[in-house]
C-alpha cells in the first residue's frame, strides 16, 4: 500500500520564492542606506573633528597676540610690503575679505610670564611686564625690569624658538617719536619696526633688558612706559599650496567637485624686528587643516573672530563642516 506526505506544490515554492526576493531587495536597500549614513556622519564627525582641533589651536595662539601686531596680508606678500598688500586687521575692508587672506601677529611670551615659583622658594617670573624707570642702572640703553629672571627668559625662549635672533620688547603706550612731541599711533604696522618704530629687539641678563636695534629708535626722542610684553615670534597663518621651493602659492587653482580649496599654514620662529618674515626660516611651518573652502577673520574692539570650514568630499558628494571663534582679550 502507498503512502502520500503532504509536500509544498510548485505554486506555493513560487510563492516563497517571490516573497523571498521581495524581502531581499527591501533588506538590501535598507543595509545600502544605513552604510551611506554611516559614511555621511563619520566623514561629518572627522571634518568637524580636524577643523575643531585647527581653530582651537589658531585660537590658543591668538589669546597671546599683541593687539598692535595683527595685520591681515595678500598670500605671497612678505615683510614690509607695499600698503596694498599688507593692513591692519581693524582696519581691513569687506571688499579685502578676498585678497587679504593671511593673518600675522606677534605673541608675546606666555610661557615666560606665567612661569613662577612659590611664596616659599621665592622664584620670580621670567618676565614681569614691569620696568623700573626711575633705577639708577635703567638709562637709554638699558631698561630695569623689576620682579625677572631674564636668564630663566633666555633658557625658555630658546627652546620654543631654536632659531631666534633677539627677542623684543613692546610698551604699552605710544612710545615713538618721530619729531619731538609729535607721536606716531601705537597702531598695527609697528609688526614692523622700521615704520613706526614701536617693537625694540633686546638682550636678556639678570633682570636688565638691553636694546640692540639702535636703528629703529631715535634717542631722546623715544618715550618709554612702565609696562611692556615681550615676544619671541610672529605667526602667520597662510592659505597655501604644497610649498615649492619655499615659496607659499594661493591654491586657488584646486578643487573638490568645483569648491577651491587649499591648505592652511600655520608659520612661527620668525622675527619682523629682525627684518625676518614667515618664509625665512621654511622648515618652521605646519600644516593647521587640509582642504580648507573659507578662511575668515576680522577685529571688533578687544576680539578677533575667526571662521574655518573645510570639505569633504564623499564619491560625488561634499561634506562641508564650520566652525568659528571669538577669541576676546
Amino acid at each position: 500500500m502507498m503512502k502520500f506526505k503532504n509536500a509544498f506544490s510548485m505554486l506555493e515554492l513560487i510563492f516563497v520564492i517571490v516573497i523571498l526576493g521581495i524581502v531581499a531587495s527591501v533588506g538590501s536597500s535598507i543595509i545600502v542606506k544605513v552604510y551611506e549614513s554611516y559614511i555621511i556622519q563619520r566623514a561629518v564627525h572627522n571634518a568637524s573633528l580636524k577643523t575643531e582641533l585647527a581653530i582651537t589651536q589658531l585660537a590658543n595662539r591668538l589669546v597671546y597676540r599683541i593687539d598692535t601686531s595683527v595685520v591681515a596680508r595678500v598670500p605671497g606678500s612678505t615683510g614690509n610690503a607695499t600698503p596694498a598688500d599688507i593692513v591692519p586687521l581693524r582696519n581691513i575692508l569687506p571688499s579685502q575679505a578676498n585678497t587679504h587672506r593671511t593673518l600675522e601677529w606677534i605673541a608675546y611670551d606666555n610661557d615666560g610670564f606665567s612661569t613662577q615659583g612659590s611664596r616659599v622658594t621665592g622664584v620670580t617670573p621670567a618676565w614681569s611686564g614691569f620696568t623700573d624707570l626711575l633705577h639708577a642702572n635703567t638709562d637709554g640703553t638699558n631698561i630695569v625690569s623689576t620682579g625677572s629672571t631674564l636668564g630663566t627668559e633666555t633658557i625658555i625662549l630658546a627652546n620654543l624658538f631654536p632659531n631666534m635672533v633677539n627677542p623684543a620688547i613692546v610698551f604699552m603706550a605710544e612710545n615713538y617719536q618721530a619729531t619731538p612731541g609729535v607721536p606716531i599711533p601705537y597702531d598695527a604696522m609697528c609688526m614692523y619696526g622700521g615704520v613706526a618704530g614701536c617693537i625694540f629687539p633686546v638682550t636678556l641678563a639678570g633682570n636688565i633688558l638691553t636694546f640692540t636695534g639702535v636703528g629703529n629708535r631715535t634717542p631722546g626722542n623715544m618715550v618709554y612706559s612702565e609696562f611692556y610684553q615681550l615676544a619671541g615670534s610672529a605667526y602667520a597663518v597662510v592659505p597655501v599650496q604644497t610649498p615649492a621651493n619655499g615659496e607659499d602659492i594661493p591654491n586657488l587653482g584646486v578643487t573638490v567637485n568645483g569648491t577651491p580649496v587649499w591648505d592652511l599654514t600655520l608659520h612661527y620662529d620668525y622675527q619682523p624686528w629682525e627684518g625676518e618674515n614667515h618664509l625665512t626660516n621654511v622648515n618652521n611651518r605646519s600644516i593647521l587643516l587640509k582642504k580648507v573652502s573659507v578662511f575668515r577673520f576680522k577685529q571688533e574692539e578687544n576680539s578677533v573672530r575667526i571662521k574655518i570650514c573645510t570639505t569633504e568630499s564623499i564619491g560625488t558628494q561634499d561634506v562641508s563642516i564650520c566652525k568659528e571663534k571669538a577669541i576676546i582679550r
